[in-house]
Formats: structure tokens, sequence, C-alpha cells
């Protein structure tokens, strides 16, 4: 299962630890985290791509610290194909997105994002459990 990753990126000095976090919680949930963009990227934002990628991925992970529209963009975008979004923040972010605000999960530091990230994997998968296929 693929799920995409929607977080601040150069304006988070915390961004490579987080990263980090996301893949080591992942990797222990058997999933694979997908980030569109990382610091050294020069790639422009692509829409066509965005959408295709979204698309296919299981659900979507979307940190709203920091309060960035780009994360609000693309958390739309998720949104409007219809997939599953788990939203989290840091605690003492406004929240403006109204779809979903309710059920944004905050975390206090890195320590917390590990467990609230952990825990929303956890429920992800047992929401969209792995497709076997048979021969």
């Amino acid at each position: 299962m693929r799920f995409y990753v929607i977080m601040p990126v150069g304006a988070d000095h915390r961004f490579a630890a987080k990263r980090s976090i996301l893949e080591k919680v992942a990797q222990r949930e058997g999933l694979t985290p997908y980030f569109p963009f990382d610091r050294t990227s020069n790639i422009a934002f692509d829409l066509d791509r965005t959408l295709l990628v979204l698309k296919d991925s299981d659900f979507v992970l979307a940190d709203l610290s920091m309060e960035r529209p780009s994360c609000y963009f693309e958390l739309g975008l998720a949104q409007g194909l219809g997939k599953d979004v788990y939203l989290i923040a840091e605690r003492g972010t406004d929240i403006h997105q109204a779809h979903g605000r309710s059920q944004t999960r905050f975390y206090d530091g890195l320590s917390s994002y590990e467990q609230v990230t952990s825990n929303i994997l956890k429920t992800a998968k047992a929401v969209k459990p792995f497709v076997r296929l048979t021969a």
C-alpha cells in the first residue's frame, strides 16, 4: 500500500527528521510513503502528475502545520478525488480546512509525531487492508 504525504518542506527545519520518522513507521507497517518534494528538488509542481499519483495512492496523510497554502491546495485535490485523508498538525496550529478539521490529530514535538503517525498508519491499514492476489 502506498500513501501520499502532504507536509511543509522548505519552511519546516524539521522536514528531514519528520520524513525519517514517517519512513520508519511506514516500513514497520509494510506501507510505502510517497513524498512529492524534498528540499533538494528543483522540480516544478506538475498538476497532472500530482493528480495521477494521488489517484494511485491508497490514502493521504496531510500535515497542516505551518498553515502552508500549498499543503491546503494538495489536500483539496485529494479530498476532491474522494481519498481517505488523515489530518495532523503540531499543537497550536490553526486548522483552516473545513472538511474533516474536527478529526485533526495534534502532536507535540517529534516524539509525539512518531506516536501520532504510527497510530494513523495502523488505522489506515485496517480501513484499507491489503488486497491479496491468488494464482
